[in-house]
């Protein structure tokens, strides 16, 4: 394996496909460097498109070494990630981020954002439990998990239409979760003071309500509710408040 330095400019979006493995660093200053076989560095390609850097194989070839990305840029705020390969994001600081992913491959964030939109789909999963987050919005097809570490915002908003599932910790003060087929949706760990939450199909909700909830459950599926809300309205068999 050897490693080359490559020219790039600092953008606030990446973009990658295919089976290689990305870290993309918020540091100072932009930098690019590509590790791989000496005979593969070529088939690994990186340019830069508009306000992204895109990160993908060409040919067909097989390895027993990872090929490996590192980029450094100043600031993130735009992730595609497709494919088979690992993206890992660190250092983000505070900006808004929106995240697309797709494929079987793992992405995982670290950091700080002000915002994060999520949309995942395929059986890739995206980790944020090492981030912090403000407002958030969450959508999930496919068999895949997104799970957030922190949130701290008024508003949280998920809609699942898959067998995927979800977790977030935190508070917020309005929680709007839809779970349609046989997701899960894990937020007990996240209090909100209101909630409107529906079920459809064979999926669940577990969610931790302080003041006021609408709550829907309508097929199978279930919604079970923690925290003894002030004010409830629920519809269905399968709801569940638990003091």
């Amino acid at each position: 394996v050897i490693s080359e330095s490559r020219a790039v400019a600092a953008v606030a979006g990446i973009e990658t496909s295919g089976s290689v493995q990305v870290e993309v660093r918020v540091g100072p200053a932009a930098s690019l460097q590509v590790s791989a076989d000496s005979n593969l560095l070529p088939l690994v390609r990186t340019e830069v498109v508009g306000n992204s850097l895109r990160v993908w194989t060409t040919g067909s070839f097989r390895t027993s070494n990872p090929m490996r990305v590192v980029y450094t840029t100043p600031q993130l705020s735009q992730v595609q990630a497709s494919g088979s390969g690992r993206l890992m994001v660190s250092g983000l600081n505070g900006g808004p981020l929106n995240v697309s992913k797709s494929g079987s491959g793992r992405t995982e964030l670290v950091g700080r954002v002000g915002t994060l939109d999520v949309s995942s789909s395929g059986s890739g999963g995206v980790d944020a439990s090492g981030l912090q987050t403000g407002n958030l919005n969450v959508s999930i097809s496919g068999s895949g998990r997104v799970n957030i570490g922190t949130v701290q915002a008024d508003s949280m908003t998920l809609n699942m239409n898959s067998s995927g599932g979800s977790q977030a910790n935190g508070a917020v003060q309005m929680l709007n979760a839809r779970v349609n087929g046989s997701g899960s949706a894990h937020l007990t760990g996240l209090t909100s003071q209101r909630a409107d939450l529906i079920v459809g199909g064979s999926g669940g909700i577990q969610a931790s309500v302080k003041q006021t909830l609408v709550a829907q459950s309508n097929g199978s599926g279930g919604i079970t509710v923690y925290g003894s809300p002030s004010q409830s309205n629920t519809t269905g068999k399968h709801v569940q408040i638990i003091n």
